[in-house]
């Protein structure tokens, strides 16, 4: 059993995604384990029925499992939904030392800070980005480590998810058999996956559609500079479809995936649609009217981001354009409706230059926050059950549980 084994999960509103993938000498992810089922018990991003969701996770990872041959016990998760915030966080530390050189752990102090603000009673920080450093008020730089000067200023970036939400989501997790390495913002993690460094270097803004909730994440000059979630996605589209024809929503999906258009540029010819909606009754449903509804929806969705962007006084930063990627950034001219809307350049993103293994089988848009919680992973590795064997016996819980005292003290 090799030790260079990481596992993720994507937990969304309509699927449940798990991965399981061995990191070769070349830093680089071969694909051994994929595992997809239907996922039941998410609202908008969110766990609202945990023992249904636990079997969601429980079905995908049995299949992934399964393919890869080995076990996995520990996965990193990818969160999102409409209780994630995020705000920007400005602070400072005088440089002390004699030679006025910015060390490690002045840096770390301003991490601290960040640490101990106020910050709503129900919600936690889930990350803690740095954007910009600033030392002496003008020389501003990405590694002040080592830089000369005597004040140190710097914006932090900070997620905030809310406790309850995200309770609930580690307790579907645990009930389903695993344990959970770490929790990673949904579009941090698909930014990982298909932005190049020069994209975020000049400005753009990845736009990952799920199924209930959309993720917003916006890169200049290399660094995160604003994150959101949208309550608009896939499933309003597929709903929306579903009440102008009356049809159930299985059939409104597949209608979508099968024929839907984003925009009518992109749509070659009209076509008359036959759909079976009980044993005896059957409807005709026209392409371009299919069209005309998802193309309302996708729209209403882009103009918020748009205006999101504005008020937010970025839109002008984005020089790159804008990347999408998602299930719903599938449907046939949604890069060309976004180009109209955005009057940016858009293109579609997905995970590629992978390893080797079932690689190819992800180089799909669905994949992209699955596949980034992955590369986040390959500096936390997760083993196999196993492996971990050695750490769950009494003796080892003994010494890591009084390790843990000599630690505080220690620090104290």
């Amino acid at each position: 059993m090799k030790k260079n084994i990481v596992a993720s999960l994507d937990i969304g509103t309509t699927k449940t995604c798990a991965i399981i993938a061995e990191r070769d000498k070349d830093n680089r992810l071969n694909i051994i384990g994929i595992g997809i089922a239907k996922s039941e018990g998410m609202t908008k991003g969110t766990v609202a029925n945990i023992l249904t969701i636990s079997e969601s996770i429980k079905n995908a990872v049995d299949i992934a499992e399964e393919q890869a041959g080995i076990k996995i016990n520990s996965v990193n998760v990818g969160v999102a939904g409409i209780y994630i915030n995020s705000m920007r966080y400005r602070n400072f530390v005088l440089i002390n030392n004699p030679d006025s050189l910015v060390t490690k752990a002045d840096v770390e102090k301003l991490v601290e800070d960040v640490k101990v603000s106020r910050i709503p009673s129900d919600y936690f920080i889930l990350h803690i980005i740095p954007e910009q450093y600033i030392v002496d008020g003008e020389n501003v730089v990405d590694n002040p480590i080592g830089v000369m000067g005597r004040k140190l200023e710097a914006t932090h970036h900070i997620v905030l998810a809310q406790k309850t939400s995200t309770d609930n989501l580690k307790m579907a997790v645990e009930k389903s058999g695993l344990k959970i390495n770490r929790m990673i913002l949904q579009p941090l993690a698909s930014a990982n996956a298909v932005l190049h460094p020069e994209e975020k270097e000049l400005g753009v803004a990845l736009i990952d559609i799920g199924g209930g909730t959309t993720d917003l994440a916006v890169y200049v000059n290399g660094t995160i500079k604003h994150t959101r979630v949208i309550g608009i996605a896939g499933s309003h589209v597929t709903n929306d479809i579903r009440e102008a024809f009356n049809l159930i929503t299985e059939q409104s999906e597949k209608i979508k995936i099968e024929y839907g258009y984003a925009t009518p540029k992109a749509l070659v010819q009209d076509i008359e649609i036959p759909v079976r909606v009980s044993p005896v009754r059957q409807v005709t449903i026209s392409l371009s009217i299919l069209t005309e509804i998802i193309q309302y929806r996708m729209k209403e969705l882009f103009i918020m981001i748009d205006n999101e962007l504005k008020q937010a006084n970025l839109k002008d930063q984005i020089k790159a354009g804008f990347v999408l990627t998602g299930g719903g950034s599938q449907l046939k001219g949604c890069a060309e409706l976004a180009e109209e809307v955005f009057s940016k350049q858009s293109r579609i993103g997905m995970p590629l230059e992978l390893g080797g293994g079932l690689s190819k089988k992800i180089e799909n848009p669905i994949f992209s926050t699955a596949v980034g919680l992955l590369i986040d992973g390959l500096t936390t590795i997760s083993v196999s059950r196993e492996q971990k064997k050695e750490y769950l016996t009494p003796i080892g819980s003994f010494k890591k549980f009084f390790g843990k005292i000599y630690d505080f003290f220690k620090e104290f």
